[in-house]
């Protein structure tokens, strides 16, 4: 089933009026179970091929088990070890032999964000954090959550236990209308915006194989590195609007997972904007103990800013790993992992060489500002070359326009997004990024407004549901 579809609002719908019937526990449990397991058959393509899925999902919760009856340091270690193996190879990440591999059609579709799950319950149960025990109906409702399973937004255990037990499935007007508005937003990203900005990423590529000026091909390279970005947000927040939006009706308050990413000034604030559920999720489970192992190895105070550096290449190198099975996205993990440690490595020196007070004055300057949200969204654009293209077409693509051409549209789209980043901050785009302050007549038009798009462009392509690009994962 898709998520940004008539079918799974129906969907929703059926299941929040259930819900509606009865405020006890037990019942708002086994609704959402059965709600989950319906859901999750939906990507079923024969009971076999959920075989390898459900596999993995029981292995997880007798880790979780496990973990939580033993605490021995090496058996957690080597469950937890076995797991992402586990996963990697279900994915069928390249350094694992084609021989090796599970023959035949099985679902991947969600796992991702089941592994992140699975994982979080394990060292959670380890660690003695987890608010309450974990029967199988609550952790196959954890880990299937249908609102959540295709690509997230990933919700803790803590506030999913929240969610499913202690919130009463009751609604009021204000609510509702605010779910409402998420919903008709979410639709108009992804029915909308995301096929205009994926017709004009294929349609840029497809300009550099004939003919063009200087001044056109560096136009064209410059379109070819900033148009995917701003399609791949459109697209996702999109997504995460309306499952954030229809998880409202069933009360649950799923992590927000954007935050005006392309204004960020490094790439330390970006991943405190850019799909947020997931940078937590590493900070928590990766970043944090990471950090404190270093730290314990090399206890010295005057090195920890240096343990940091090499604490947040680690992490955000998985981050690239984790989109992908193949050598791209080993680029790709390489080029996060750069830009957030090169960030933090220049926080480190200049705090050092000028002082916190100077370094922050430095940053404040509103130039400096502007410069540093291009230079931010240029790192992004050309680390997600390495997301979206093959080798080959990134062989072309240089081939064609070569390096001096690449070179003066990264210039360019420094400059305009520099130029974009200081009009929002005049908030000359106001009316554009702070709906939220205007009248309750006025987002009502503008909803509506948007909704009326959404129906006229599904009537006229009459096409299937939107894709969404983090479905993949």
């Amino acid at each position: 089933m898709n998520v940004p579809s008539l079918e799974f609002l129906t969907f929703c719908a059926i299941v929040a009026a259930l819900l509606a019937l009865s405020a006890v526990p037990v019942w708002r449990r086994s609704v959402l179970l059965v709600a989950n397991l319906a859901f999750f058959f939906t990507f079923a393509q024969g009971v076999m091929s959920l075989v390898p899925f459900v596999a993995f999902l029981a292995i997880g919760y007798l880790a979780m088990r496990i973990a939580e009856s033993y605490k021995h340091r090496l058996a957690f270690g080597v469950i937890v070890t076995l797991l992402t193996l586990g996963f990697c190879w279900l994915k069928r990440y390249a350094f694992f032999p084609d021989s090796t591999l599970l023959s035949g059609v099985f679902v991947t579709a969600g796992l991702s964000y089941v592994f992140f799950r699975v994982i979080s319950l394990v060292v959670d149960a380890f660690q003695g954090a987890l608010p309450a025990r974990v029967g199988i109906a609550t952790y196959v409702n954890y880990t299937l959550n249908f609102t959540t399973f295709v690509a997230g937004p990933i919700q803790m255990y803590a506030q999913y236990h929240r969610d499913e037990v202690v919130r009463p499935p009751l609604l009021n007007a204000s609510v509702a209308g605010r779910a409402l508005e998420r919903i008709v937003i979410g639709f108009f990203k992804v029915t909308v915006l995301s096929p205009v900005l994926l017709y004009a990423n294929e349609r840029s590529v497809a300009l550099a194989a004939g003919p063009l000026s200087t001044i056109g091909s560096a136009t064209v390279a410059a379109l070819i590195l900033s148009i995917f970005p701003i399609y791949l947000y459109v697209n996702f927040s999109g997504y995460t609007d309306v499952v954030i939006g229809a998880a409202r009706f069933l009360r649950m308050e799923l992590p927000e997972n954007f935050n005006q990413p392309f204004s960020s000034r490094g790439a330390l604030e970006f991943w405190s904007r850019w799909h947020m559920s997931l940078s937590t999720w590493f900070k928590t489970y990766v970043f944090s103990p990471l950090m404190m192992g270093l730290m314990q190895r090399f206890p010295s105070r005057s090195v920890e800013p240096l343990l940091g550096v090499i604490a947040y290449f680690i992490t955000f190198f998985l981050v690239g790993v984790w989109h992908g099975q193949t050598a791209m996205f080993l680029i790709l993990g390489l080029l996060y992992g750069a830009g957030v440690s090169g960030n933090k490595l220049f926080e480190v020196a200049m705090v050092r060489t000028r002082g916190r007070a100077a370094y922050q004055k430095l940053c404040a300057n509103p130039v400096n500002e502007a410069l540093s949200s291009g230079l931010t969204f240029l790192w992004f654009a050309v680390s997600l070359v390495f997301f979206w293209m093959s080798w080959q077409q990134c062989a072309h693509l240089v081939g064609f326009f070569g390096f001096g051409i690449i070179a003066v549209a990264a210039v360019a789209i420094v400059f305009v997004a520099a130029a974009l980043y200081r009009l929002a901050r005049l908030k000359v785009c106001s009316m554009l990024t702070q709906t939220i302050a205007w009248p309750d007549y006025v987002r009502l038009a503008w909803c509506t407004t948007l909704a009326v798009a959404v129906i006229s462009v599904a009537v006229v392509l009459n096409a299937p549901a939107p894709h969404v690009v983090y479905k993949a994962f």
